[in-house]
């Protein structure tokens, strides 16, 4: 039997920006010989005039994208993708619970011979789309209805459905570089005292500042990287000298951030948002050597004994504090924390899928 093609839907238009899990998914079944020829699809952009489908092929996996408004009824889109990409009776991986995902389903479900969704979370429970929140949870229920298979990458996006697979994350690709261990400082770190508690991610929503402001006051130097930085963050950055704002990164260069820092933190706000997903980057803090403590989170399970979850500021503090002082992980945890690799969630999806 061949390998089957397969079809990757994501709900937004940011391919190649913010190393989604479902781009780097794509790209571990361009590598496996588990599956054939893969096709990436994002939403269409909209805009005026006629609508434009278009591809480009990025190491082996070919991206859409298309703007103006998606002709509807016919399955054009979806004919073009299978007739460009050269796929045979292909998987279809619609990765989250939106809008945009019922119109991913709609489109290519016709032309794919399984179906699986792919949640991370519960997108109804934030509390920015409480507009929306009836629509997104009829949404996810059709979605759920009209899928052959439903996967997790979180236990908190599937626990209220019945016979769903956890599949879990896995760590950046680029903790795979036998050099990963030699990048060396960042000039803009070197400069922040140690110990260094470092936060990678957004600054825009679910961060809470008075944590942060609380581990500055134990004494620990904070250092965020990400985007969307709240008048909250910007003031706490500008008056206290243990939090350093250096801005926003790329993946591929949060990695020499991670190396030269102490332990990972995600001070989160308490949502059931929140609890609905579990945080990406504690694996690349892992997969740094770090050590990582979260606030208000539902952490992966397979990083054990990597990470300390905990529910208040106080503990939240003592526990990074504890952290510091137990060290880096070892060598053994390092190299299990870089096992947890896109590949292997890839694999899961697709025997979840056949």
């Amino acid at each position: 039997m061949s390998a089957p093609d397969v079809i990757v839907g994501w709900l937004q238009n940011d391919y190649g920006k913010l190393g989604r899990a479902g781009e780097a998914i794509a790209h571990s079944l361009v590598r496996s010989t588990a599956a054939g020829r893969v096709a990436y699809v994002e939403p269409f952009v909209p805009g005026p005039g006629e609508p434009q489908l278009g591809a480009v092929e990025d190491r082996g996996l070919l991206v859409f994208n298309g703007t103006g408004t998606p002709p509807s009824g016919r399955h054009e889109v979806a004919g073009g993708v299978v007739q460009l990409a050269e796929l045979n009776d292909p998987i279809l991986l619609n990765f989250g619970v939106s809008e945009a995902n019922w119109w991913i389903h709609y489109e290519f479900a016709p032309v794919c011979s399984r179906t699986v969704l792919v949640a991370y979370d519960k997108l109804a429970e934030w509390e920015a789309a409480a507009p929306r929140r009836t629509i997104l949870r009829h949404v996810r229920n059709q979605l759920i209805a009209g899928s052959d298979v439903v996967c997790g990458l979180s236990e908190g996006s599937i626990d209220d459905i019945p016979n769903a697979t956890y599949v879990g994350h896995g760590v950046d690709h680029h903790w795979h570089d036998p050099a990963i261990d030699s990048l060396p400082e960042p000039a803009d770190l070197a400069s922040v005292p140690r110990p260094r508690a470092i936060y990678v991610g957004a600054l825009s929503m679910r961060f809470d500042v008075e944590a942060v402001r609380a581990l500055a006051g134990a004494g620990i130097d904070v250092v965020l990287l990400g985007m969307g930085a709240t008048p909250q963050v910007l003031e706490l950055a500008a008056t206290d000298p243990h939090v350093h704002l250096l801005g926003e990164r790329p993946p591929e260069q949060t990695a020499a951030y991670l190396l030269h820092c102490d332990v990972g933190i995600v001070p989160h706000t308490d949502e059931p948002f929140t609890h609905s997903m579990e945080p990406h980057k504690a694996y690349n803090y892992a997969a740094a050597g770090l050590r990582t403590v979260t606030l208000h989170t539902t952490h992966a399970p397979a990083l054990g004994s990597f990470l300390e979850a905990r529910s208040d500021v106080d503990s939240f503090v003592a526990t990074v504090r504890g952290a510091i002082e137990r060290g880096r992980l070892s060598t053994e945890q390092l190299q299990a924390a870089r096992s947890l690799s896109w590949d292997r969630v890839a694999d899961a999806l697709l025997a979840a899928a056949t």
